[in-house]
C-alpha cells in the first residue's frame, strides 16, 4: 500500500531533490529497513561469491537464538521505558494507553527483525574475514599510532600506566559489560512512544555496524595484543576477562588460518573473530552519547564519560590501537547524522517545514 503524501499545500512544485527524498518516503519499507536488506543482501551475495558456505546452516546458528531471546529485550524495554517515566514523575497510563495500539507494536517488531538480519550479516562477515583477506595492517596501524601521538605509542604509554595498578581491574570489568551495554539501550530506544526517533536510532545501527563489519575486511588488523603480545605479558593477571577471551578468539583465529591453507574448515567458532579497526566497541558507546545529547541531555555526560572510559579500556586491554578508537566515534557520528538524513517526519521528508497554508498529516505507518 501507498503512503499519502505526509503534508497537504498548495505551495509550488518540489525542487528534483525534495522529489527523490519523497520518493524514499513513498517506499513500502522504511528507509531502516530497505539500507539493512541492502547491505544483508550485499554481504551474502559477496561471501558467497567469494565461496564462502552461506547457506541456511549459518541462519539457524546465528538467528534462531536470538528469536528465541526476543521476548527478553521486549521485556527490558518496556521496564526500562517505565522506570523512566517513574524517575521523571510521568504517569505510567499515557505509556500504557500509547503502548495499546497494534502499531507500536508492529514497528517493534519491525525494528528487531532488523537487528537481526543486522546482527547476522556482520557477525558472518566479520569471522571471514581471515579468509577474504590475508594482509594484515597491525604494522602500519602501530606505527601511524606513534606518529599520531609525537612518537609516544599509546598502547606502551596505557600498560606502563596502569602495570600493577588495581584501577586495571575495574577497566577490564568495565570494557567485559559492553554487549549487556548495547542491549540495554535497544531494548530502550525501541520501546520508546517515539516513532520516528526509534527509527532513526535503528537506522544508525544499521549504518554503524553494517559499514563497520565491511571496513574491518577493508583495514584488516588483529589489535596490539597478539601483535605485540608480549606488552601485556605482566599487565595480563589484572585482566582476567579480557585475557581468557583473547586466548579463546587467538585458538579460533589459528583453527581458521591452517583452514584457509588447507582448504578445509571444521570445528571453528564463529562467534569467536577478531578485528581491530574500528573500534566497534567505542563507536557504540559513542553513538549512545551523540543520540543522549539529542534526545535526553542531562544524562548525556554518563554516556560521554562511559565512551571515554571505554576507549581507554581498549587501550589497557590491547583490543585496540588509538587509531581504531577515533575511527569509531567517526563512523558513529557519520551514522547519528546519516540516520537523521535519511529517516524523516512528516515535514522534514518533502524538504520542506509546514507554514502559511500547509497542514502537516499524522504520519503513517508503510506497509511491509
Amino acid at each position: 500500500m501507498e503512503l499519502e503524501p505526509p503534508l497537504t499545500t498548495s505551495a509550488p512544485a518540489l525542487p528534483e531533490r525534495s522529489r527523490l527524498r519523497a520518493s524514499f518516503d513513498r517506499l513500502p519499507l522504511y528507509p531502516f529497513e530497505w539500507i539493512c536488506l541492502l547491505l544483508t543482501c550485499w554481504s551474502i551475495g559477496f561471501l558467497r561469491w567469494k565461496g564462502m558456505r552461506i547457506d541456511w546452516k549459518t541462519v539457524e546458528y546465528t538467528v534462531y537464538p536470538m528469536v528465541e531471546a526476543l521476548p527478553k529485550p521486549l521485556l527490558l524495554g518496556l521496564g526500562l521505558q517505565l522506570a523512566v517515566r517513574l524517575l521523571q514523575r510521568k504517569p505510567l497510563g499515557d505509556y500504557f494507553r500509547a503502548i495499546a495500539n497494534w502499531r507500536w507494536w508492529w514497528l517493534w517488531l519491525r525494528l528487531w527483525l532488523v537487528c537481526m538480519a543486522l546482527t547476522y550479516s556482520s557477525f558472518w562477515v566479520k569471522i571471514c574475514v581471515p579468509l577474504l583477506r590475508t594482509t594484515l595492517l597491525d604494522p602500519q596501524l602501530w606505527s601511524l599510532d606513534r606518529t599520531l601521538h609525537f612518537g609516544i605509542s599509546p598502547s606502551i604509554f596505557a600498560t606502563a600506566l596502569f602495570d600493577g595498578s588495581a584501577l586495571a581491574i575495574g577497566i577490564d570489568r568495565w570494557y567485559s559489560l559492553w554487549t549487556g551495554s548495547v542491549l540495554l539501550m535497544l531494548a530502550y530506544f525501541t520501546a520508546d512512544l517515539d516513532d520516528l526517533l526509534r527509527r532513526r536510532f535503528m537506522l544508525s545501527c544499521v549504518f554503524l555496524w553494517g559499514l563497520g563489519s565491511w571496513i574491518y575486511v577493508s583495514l584488516p588488523a588483529l589489535g596490539p595484543v597478539f601483535y605485540v603480545p608480549e606488552l601485556w605479558k605482566d599487565l595480563g593477571a589484572l585482566l582476567p576477562r579480557a585475557t581468557a577471551m583473547q586466548e579463546a578468539l587467538w585458538q579460533n583465529y589459528q583453527t581458521i588460518i591452517a583452514g584457509r591453507e588447507s582448504g578445509i574448515l571444521r570445528e571453528f567458532k564463529p562467534i569467536f573473530a577478531i578485528a581491530a579497526m574500528p573500534s566497534l566497541h567505542v563507536a557504540g558507546h559513542a553513538m549512545f552519547a551523540f543520540w543522549s545529547w539529542r534526545q535526553a541531555r542531562p544524562v548525556a555526560w554518563l554516556f560521554i564519560v562511559g565512551t571515554c572510559l571505554t576507549f581507554l579500556g581498549s587501550l589497557v586491554t590491547g583490543w585496540h590501537y588509538a587509531i581504531d578508537g577515533y575511527a569509531g566515534m567517526l563512523l558513529a557520528f557519520t551514522s547519528y547524522r546519516l540516520a537523521l538524513f535519511f529517516e524523516r517526519g512528516p515535514g522534514e521528508a518533502l524538504g520542506i517545514s509546514p507554514g502559511p497554508g500547509m497542514v502537516a498529516e499524522p504520519e503513517s505507518t508503510p506497509a511491509a
